[in-house]
């Protein structure tokens, strides 16, 4: 199959936009797995602790509401509510800490060997882009390819992009002969939105963290940022538990493992 797009005035500027916008996409994507490389441990060593206080800070509510009601408190119920406070900080800690493991190793890979895939990718768009072939989304094998294509390309897989390509041409092929003409209606408002979303991603972050990261002074600076918030938290987390060995629980004081 043929795709034929109808080309007004700013057909190709529109293109040009598209690529450019998921360009700059995956250049945040780039700087944010860095930015987690080199900072991330220390992170979520901090959000772990500040966690730690806020279930802390809730034991010390539940504690208290027994305690004006003229009750003993119970322990079971307590941790129950409390699990179920924390259920979203856990899952958010959960996912920090497999980002953190995601990154760690960041391969380097040639320029040239980024470049092909640039290029490879681009092919590809000006075939399945939803934004330039409605038919993508009516075909539910274009937009798992065009899926694979994205990821390969964000990932910087050489090998995947080029079966992709491969794959992308026979499933037009098998979609029949002859040509399907394509229109892009009110690409004025598409271009502008584009340029808008573009500055956005460029005046944002993760894309402005490249300036930390570019900066060995910078790099330092954030991170005795970092080591100075999490004993803030480590000596705010002290006085809770002096705070809450007011309370006895059948016979023993609270004991905080976390």
């Amino acid at each position: 199959m043929e795709i034929v797009y109808v080309k007004d005035g700013r057909y190709d500027e529109y293109e040009n936009l598209l690529m450019e916008r998921d360009r700059y996409r995956k250049e945040a994507q780039a700087i944010f797995r860095q930015y987690i490389h080199e900072f991330g441990e220390q992170i979520t060593a901090v959000f772990k602790q500040k966690i730690s206080c806020i279930e802390k800070k809730k034991m010390l509510s539940y504690c208290m509401m027994y305690f004006n009601r003229g009750e003993s408190v119970d322990m079971t119920e307590v941790q129950k509510l409390i699990k179920h406070d924390m259920a979203e900080y856990q899952s958010q800690l959960n996912d920090m800490i497999a980002n953190n493991e995601a990154c760690k190793d960041m391969k380097t890979i040639p320029e040239s060997e980024v470049l092909k895939i640039r290029q490879i990718y681009r092919r590809i768009a000006k075939k399945l882009h939803p934004d330039l072939n409605p038919l993508t989304e009516q075909h539910e094998e274009l937009m798992d390819l065009w899926l694979r294509n994205l990821t390969a390309y964000q990932c910087n897989d050489l090998k995947e992009i080029e079966e992709v390509e491969f794959l992308v041409d026979q499933a037009l092929a098998a979609l029949g002969e002859g040509k399907t003409t394509v229109t892009i209606p009110d690409i004025d408002d598409k271009i502008e939105n584009l340029y808008k979303e573009i500055e956005k991603i460029k005046s944002t972050d993760p894309y402005l963290y490249r300036d930390i990261l570019s900066d060995d002074s910078l790099i330092k600076e954030k991170k005795q940022a970092l080591e100075n918030e999490l004993n803030e938290y480590i000596e705010y987390a002290e006085q809770l538990d002096q705070q809450l060995k007011q309370f006895i629980v059948e016979g023993g004081t609270f004991t905080w493992t976390s």
